[in-house]
């Protein structure tokens, strides 16, 4: 296998796995995330609830992120393989 593509199935494993973790940290945060919304808008939420959202958008943006370069890598593997399958059936 072409070095470049193994590196690429590495990094995508990785990410694989980095998505996998985050969609299990913000399923949590969202099951409670109506609730700190109403206590945020009525005044009752405190300083933990402000800091769980502001978390929790964290993580929303790092899964985008996370997401986006899985797209990026899967573009480059594509092309990489089908380069590869061009120069096998062209030569």
């Amino acid at each position: 296998m072409d070095p470049r593509l193994e590196h690429l199935a590495a990094e995508r494993a990785s990410l694989a796995a980095e998505s996998e973790r985050l969609a299990v940290i913000l399923a949590a945060e969202r099951s409670g995330r109506a609730l700190r919304a109403i206590a945020l808008a009525y005044g009752t939420g405190c300083r933990d609830d402000f800091d769980r959202e502001r978390q929790c958008r964290e993580d929303e943006e790092q899964m985008k992120l996370v997401r986006s370069r899985a797209r990026a890598l899967d573009r480059q593997y594509h092309q990489l393989t089908a380069s590869t399958h061009s120069v096998r059936e062209s030569g």
